[in-house]
């Protein structure tokens, strides 16, 4: 297994440096179809589609990385279970090329399997592999690996915890299948506040995930209100009680 994803392509990933939009992640002149990747076991790879809207020639250069999360935080490791065809796409103004996706050979994994496929738009007149190379764009794009047989459904533990003067949303994952959070809103001791509209982030399978909420420490008493979580999972509105943690 490779090193972890170093820190700058990691904070990169974390801005939010995708865009979507009817299922196509775009900026600048570059276009992405689709935004998230679901492979069951039987299939070898699917196709990505990239697109210019531009005027000018683009390079795509197409980079493929486990991930896990630990420590309620996002973990990418470079991999070779994931082939990407071809991995510098050059893209004409006006066109689209198609980046095969492919598995590697192996057989499909007992649990579900993540990545994320990390897409550099590169300036046209920039040689792929040369030192000083800059990206003008960069598109991440979730892969899922489902298992052999029956797929399972996430399973969430929702509870707040206040460190170091703040408070901590987090959410484990029991269950056998990623889940998708969007549209989160909490809500108990008179106040309702709305976390995050849109996507928040996932909580891969038997994984845990921590996102700061923008609260004073006094919020909720110290710990003695009753909290609700309203959120989508996976495109469900689900309503779940969420713990305190001391």
């Amino acid at each position: 297994m490779g090193t972890l994803f170093h820190s700058s392509l990691l904070r990169a990933y974390l801005s939010g440096m995708l865009i979507v939009k009817l299922g196509v992640a775009s900026a600048a002149s570059l276009e992405i179809s689709p935004v998230s990747i679901e492979l069951e076991a039987s299939q070898n790879g699917q196709v990505l589609t990239l697109r210019n809207t531009g005027t000018q020639a683009l390079n795509a250069q197409v980079r493929i990385y486990a991930w896990n999360q630990a420590a309620g935080d996002e973990q990418l490791t470079p991999t070779q279970d994931l082939l990407a065809s071809p991995p510098i796409a050059p893209v004409p103004p006006g066109g689209a090329q198609i980046v095969r996706l492919m598995r590697a050979g192996q057989a499909p994994s007992p649990r579900e399997m993540t990545y994320r496929l990390f897409i550099d738009e590169l300036p046209s007149g920039n040689a792929p592999g040369a030192s000083g190379v800059q990206f003008r764009f960069r598109y991440s794009v979730p892969v899922f690996l489902y298992p052999a047989g029956q797929r399972g459904a996430p399973d969430t533990h929702w509870s707040v915890e206040a460190r170091d003067g703040k408070w901590l949303l987090r959410v484990s994952n029991s269950g056998a299948l990623h889940a998708r959070i969007s549209d989160v809103t909490l809500t108990g001791a008179g106040m309702r506040v709305p976390v995050h509209t849109g996507l928040l982030g996932y909580a891969l399978a038997g994984r845990e995930r921590a996102w700061p909420l923008a609260l004073p420490p006094s919020s909720w008493r110290g710990g003695e209100a009753r909290l609700e979580a309203t959120a989508n999972i996976n495109g469900k509105l689900v309503t779940t009680p969420v713990a305190f943690e001391h």
